[in-house]
């Protein structure tokens, strides 16, 4: 395990940094950060988190089964937002809850016509996460109001 498990360990710039185990200590998990020039760290058993095999994947749906993340977690949600957003793909779903991630610059056709169109009729999870997706889902709703 030590030397070849990628873990995410926190830090205070970036979130979670990628990193390899050294070693196993009664302080802490000693850690390699992959980043060149980085110095190993200790951190509390509790605060590392396993990382994918392939850390620069990107998945549409977190909790999807067959292409999801292998491991759910705080760090590894954090990435897959993080490598989404870096590809103007600004929503990313958790299972049915919709994250978006304010990219303050126009991307083209996000909002179009065309776009609507490609969403209408769509069930969730049959195209890439959007917010027309989550509104086609409650277009079909009724809303109920009360009133005294």
């Amino acid at each position: 395990m030590e030397g070849t498990q990628k873990v995410w360990v926190p830090d205070q710039i970036h979130g979670f940094v990628l990193a390899s185990i050294v070693d196993l200590t009664s302080e802490g998990v000693q850690v390699q950060p992959v980043a060149r020039g980085s110095k190993p760290i200790t951190a509390d058993y509790d605060r590392i988190y396993p990382a994918e095999e392939d850390e620069t994947k990107d998945v549409d749906d977190n909790c999807e089964c067959g292409g999801a993340l292998m491991y759910l977690n705080e760090a590894t949600l954090l990435n897959n937002v993080r490598l989404r957003y870096s590809n103007d793909k600004i929503y990313t779903y958790v299972a049915n809850i919709l994250i978006a991630v304010n990219p303050y610059i126009d991307i083209r056709n996000l909002y179009s016509l065309d776009t609507i169109k490609k969403y209408q009729g769509k069930s969730l999870g049959q195209m890439p996460p959007h917010v027309f997706a989550i509104g086609e889902v409650w277009q079909g709703h009724s809303l109920v109001v009360f009133s005294c």
